[in-house]
């Protein structure tokens, strides 16, 4: 059940997986202790063939503050057949999140994604 309660799926329009540089921001509270060494790995395969990863350090987080962390991530380039391929299997494009402070791991979260022509119907 913890597996389902840290899996988010998204959809997207197939036109991101052609852009070299996206953005993203994430906004989290932390609690009554400090976080010393907060990173962020992240890794994004398409099927078993790691695609992306990612290593963000966010250093010293204060207790109680609430931060706003904005990462620009650069794409590499891929093959077209392989963006046709995970527009065309939906879901199989993964990724895992890992969090951790020092070095213990703390959270692990799960993402999927669907790509999908503009032209297309999101039916969930």
């Amino acid at each position: 059940m913890e597996d389902a309660l840290r899996t988010v799926k998204y959809t997207f329009d197939a036109e991101i997986l052609r852009c070299s540089t996206l953005t993203s921001s994430v906004t989290f509270q932390v609690g009554e202790k400090p976080l010393s060494n907060f990173r962020m790995i992240e890794r994004h395969y398409f099927r078993s063939i790691l695609i992306k990863s990612y290593d963000f350090q966010f250093g010293f987080c204060i207790p109680g503050s609430t931060n706003t962390w904005e990462a620009i991530y650069d794409i590499p380039p891929m093959d077209e057949k392989v963006l046709q391929d995970m527009v065309d299997h939906p879901f199989e494009t993964v990724a895992d999140t890992f969090y951790f402070v020092g070095d213990e791991l703390i959270i692990h979260n799960k993402s999927s994604y669907r790509y999908i022509q503009v032209e297309e119907q999101i039916v969930e």
